[in-house]
């Protein structure tokens, strides 16, 4: 912790500070200049608190933070790399396993790199999983309001996957022990609701658009989303889903040449990252519906590639469950208290923590 606190220290004191005050083009951030912006009050529009949270943009966490560090760069960083190291430590309690190579296959995606140095949501959204994790394993309400809580500052839809994740595992939904079922059924389920609810996303469609117009591509995503838009997200869901995941990452002529640094480079990384994190899980046969962190992440990225706006950094959480996948002793995690039969205590306490079992007869 203190050699990532020193290394940057000196990068924002030689690169960073000037790249976020916009004196030179180095670009390690994504919106990170627009907070600061916000802090200090040159953004007409924001007005209050009820600006800071809404459809289209949500501010609040980034805020917060600013907030509480005096909008201060070098404390931003440490207080970043506070929660980095106090995540990390709680998923590898929660799973019971080496916090060394987690971290290691964390810090190796410039993502995180890029989360630890400047203010954003991202590191929010490592906070939930690690939140949302002990509260699986220890079936803590407290834990999970905490998740509910630290989603608010990140991004609606983090929120309505706690929401949807905690209905489709509880006893209230008959297929709950068929995960195959219930990722069809949420897939419909969204689907319907995408279509009835358009008007309130109507925002984030003309930001879509604007972004298309601006930023050249092959064109298969907006294909995509207008088949969303006609009600088939459950048709398209794969295909989708692999390009907000890995498309960008195969892009090696954009990393050559970068234009926009951020997207070109770190983005780009993240997705190629996480490319090698899924073939690394396909070779050892871990990814699996019955692995409790797997099914999780399937849950999330069913949620997330909902949205119109294509920006891979949305999916740093799945990355941090992939990554946790692959650490982990076992080769099906067992995490979900709700699931368990509630008969014998003693089965009960052994299986509340991550477990191997057979794969035989698993409903998927």
């Amino acid at each position: 912790m203190l050699i990532v606190l020193f290394a940057g220290a000196v990068f924002l004191y030689f690169v960073g500070v000037d790249a976020l005050e916009g004196r030179n083009e180095f670009q390690f951030f994504a919106d990170s200049r627009t907070y600061h912006a916000m802090a200090r009050g040159d953004v007409i529009g924001l007005g209050g608190l009820s600006d800071s949270i809404a459809v289209a943009g949500n501010f609040l966490g980034p805020l917060l933070l600013l907030s509480v560090t005096a909008d201060n760069y070098y404390l931003v960083m440490a207080v970043n790399t506070l929660l980095f190291y106090l995540s990390v430590a709680s998923i590898a309690k929660s799973l019971r396993f080496d916090s060394l190579r987690f971290s290691v296959l964390l810090l190796i995606n410039p993502l995180t790199v890029s989360n630890l140095l400047a203010v954003n949501k991202e590191i929010f959204s490592l906070v939930f999983v690690a939140l949302l994790l002990r509260a699986l394993v220890g079936g803590s309400l407290i834990s999970w309001a905490a998740a509910a809580l630290v989603s608010v500052l990140v991004r609606w839809q983090l929120t309505v996957f706690l929401v949807m994740m905690t209905l489709l595992i509880s006893q209230t939904n008959p297929l709950r022990r068929y995960r195959l079922a219930t990722l069809v059924f949420l897939l419909v389920g969204v689907s319907v609701l995408y279509v009835q609810l358009s008007a309130a996303f109507e925002s984030i469609r003309f930001a879509f658009e604007t972004g298309a117009e601006e930023h050249e591509g092959s064109g298969l995503y907006e294909w995509l989303q207008g088949w969303q838009e006609r009600g088939a997200y459950l048709f398209v869901f794969p295909l989708k889903a692999m390009h907000v995941l890995f498309a960008l990452g195969l892009r090696v002529d954009r990393l050559v040449a970068p234009v926009d640094i951020y997207n070109d480079v770190w983005q780009l990384l993240h997705s190629t990252m996480t490319l090698v994190l899924f073939v690394a899980l396909l070779k050892q046969r871990l990814f699996r519906l019955p692995n409790d962190l797997i099914y999780l992440s399937i849950l999330y990225i069913a949620i997330f590639a909902l949205s119109p706006i294509y920006s891979p950094r949305y999916s740093y959480p799945l990355y941090v469950l992939w990554a946790a996948a692959l650490v982990a002793r076992t080769p099906v995690v067992s995490l979900m208290r709700t699931q368990l039969p509630v008969r014998d205590k003693r089965a009960v306490r052994r299986r509340l923590l991550p477990s191997v079992r057979s794969t035989r007869n698993v409903p998927a």
